[in-house]
């Protein structure tokens, strides 16, 4: 597919850029339920737990029997696992549908012994309470290995009172549950009310929904992320002194709010902090404080970044595109700052594998897309479709350069629209530039009509119009241009609607072949990129669309 492309990229002169003592054995009925658990910590895997534990070895038992004694992390020290506490929870594991004891008990190994001893006086009663609140019991096998310490206090003290909190803001007990999987130290705050009482007026004031308050805000992102209640752990204090500086940086409260959104970390971060990664921008780049306030509102997770990450992605931009440049495509494009350099280098290398001559035109037109993930089926997809269903047949490289913001859109919306589109009839009525169509149209109709009644000015319809437009908007549009080609107001009726015609989108064979065709593209393109980049485990800021031609 991209032979031609390869061969004109290289003509072009492409460049590639690249602890507590061993416990004895135990004895009695204790011994004989830990038997029965030892074959399985043989195949063990590491537990996580909020102060991940990590098996690290395995010692002998002191008494010379020959029996191992498996060891954790421990606030930095090797401890090992006692018997007798496998054993010991042998019952709340069967209560909460626990298999792996083993498992289990290197979880609980990890906590101080009175949290341990917790676990074993007030984890029953504590599961019973949950289960109370609706939680099933996979999820309740789940946070018990995955947060111990929540079993460790009597429910009234810890579990009860934080699954209330998290309840009133609107949450579920299961997407309670959710938070303490994620998140599980979270479990040893005794109370989220004085984060509350600072995060739910942040997020009204920031908010334009005048129907909801900030508490059922505060509960819609819990929901969307679980992993946001690490903010709850913060003490109040702390919290307001963070928002003060933020405030302080140039963000508005409504910034701030939907920065939080992408980002609930972004208000654990600490003014000196944030000072160290606005003097590496402003070294690196030349950038002022305006730059690094918009930088914090529309790509906080660069807040998470550390120093020697965010002056080597800003030295990278410079070497690539010059310090001035640099400055101005991180102004327009922030998300450049939150992803591995490997993304928008590997998008250059893609765009030139297309054929695009001068990639860097490309940046300066819409820095944006180098952001995007051009590997992924999702983009090749739609780079096809509009290759194959334009009626003007562009290039893969004028694809990229001129429509390539609508590339980066789901296959669902803009394949879908086009295949439509095609269902209809109604391709022909595209154009690339609907004002010149206009234009040319009228002029014909400046020339003697010999007599014929003057036409009706047709309805085009441009790339934008496919593209961009809400649904309702969209329908619209197709329903003006049928009516426009046809006298027939029922014919135009009983056309199905796109919301119809989507539904077995998947199933259609040009839409398999469109996808087909768009991972066997990938892994051309794959094949012809340097190995460096190609990096396993590194996505893009945005990494819209999936696999399996779902997209």
């Amino acid at each position: 597919m991209f032979a031609a492309s390869v061969a004109a990229c290289e003509a072009a002169g492409g460049r590639w850029l690249p602890g507590a003592p061993p416990a004895s054995q135990p004895a009695g009925p204790k011994a004989a339920a830990y038997a029965q658990q030892k074959h399985q910590r043989r195949a063990w895997q590491p537990a996580m737990t909020l102060l991940c534990t990590t098996v690290v070895t395995a010692a002998a038992a002191t008494d010379g029997s020959g029996d191992e004694l498996e060891m954790v992390m421990r606030y930095g020290k090797s401890v090992a696992v006692s018997p007798e506490l496998a054993a010991g929870l042998a019952p709340l594991a069967a209560a909460c549908s626990v298999a792996d004891i083993a498992a289990l008990a290197r979880a609980v190994a990890v906590l101080a012994g009175s949290r341990q001893q917790g676990v074993l006086d007030h984890g029953s009663a504590v599961a019973a309470y949950l289960q109370g609140l609706g939680i099933d019991q996979g999820q309740l096998g789940r946070l018990l290995s995955r947060c111990p310490f929540l079993f460790s206090r009597p429910s009234e003290e810890r579990a009860g009172m934080l699954f209330s909190q998290l309840m009133r803001l609107g949450l579920s007990a299961g997407q309670a549950a959710d938070c303490f999987e994620q998140q599980p130290v979270a479990a040893t705050v005794p109370s989220f009310e004085p984060a509350i009482s600072v995060l739910a007026p942040l997020l009204a004031a920031g908010s334009k929904v005048t129907n909801r308050s900030g508490e059922q805000l505060l509960g819609d992102l819990l929901k969307k992320q679980p992993a946001g209640v690490r903010l709850l752990q913060c003490r109040a204090e702390a919290l307001q002194h963070n928002l003060d500086n933020l405030l302080q940086l140039g963000l508005s409260e409504e910034q701030l709010s939907n920065s939080l959104r992408q980002n609930p970390a972004l208000l654990t971060k600490s003014p000196e902090h944030l000072a160290r990664l606005e003097a590496v921008l402003q070294q690196e780049l030349g950038a002022d404080r305006q730059l690094w306030a918009k930088v914090l509102d529309r790509t906080a997770r660069v807040a998470n970044c550390s120093q020697a990450t965010v002056r080597q992605r800003a030295q990278a931009l410079v070497a690539e595109f010059g310090k001035e440049e640099a400055l101005r495509v991180v102004g327009i494009a922030p998300a450049l700052l939150g992803i591995d350099v490997i993304v928008w280098r590997q998008a250059l290398a893609v765009w030139r594998l297309c054929g695009v001559t001068d990639p860097l035109a490309v940046v300066r037109n819409n820095p944006n897309l180098l952001a995007y993930d051009w590997l992924n089926p999702s983009r090749l997809t739609n780079l096809l479709a509009l290759q194959r269903l334009l009626p003007w047949e562009p290039s893969a490289a004028q694809v990229i350069e001129l429509y390539g913001s609508y590339v980066i859109h789901s296959p669902k919306k803009l394949v879908g629209r086009l295949l439509y589109l095609e269902q209809l009839g109604l391709l022909q009525q595209l154009v690339a530039d609907k004002r010149a169509a206009r234009q040319e149209w009228r002029h014909q109709q400046q020339e003697p009509l010999a007599g014929k009644e003057a036409a009706r000015e047709p309805a085009f319809i441009s790339v934008l119009d496919v593209a961009i437009p809400a649904p309702a908007k969209f329908a619209g549009l197709v329903q003006d241009v049928k009516a426009r080609l046809s006298e027939d107001s029922e014919l135009v009726a009983s056309s199905p609607s796109f919301d119809e015609f989507s539904k077995g989108l998947k199933h259609l064979p040009a839409w398999q072949r469109l996808w087909a065709d768009a991972e066997a593209a990938v892994a051309e393109l794959k094949q012809q990129l340097p190995p460096e980049l190609l990096r396993a485990g590194v996505s893009s800021w945005r990494s819209r669309g999936g696999g399996s031609g779902s997209a």
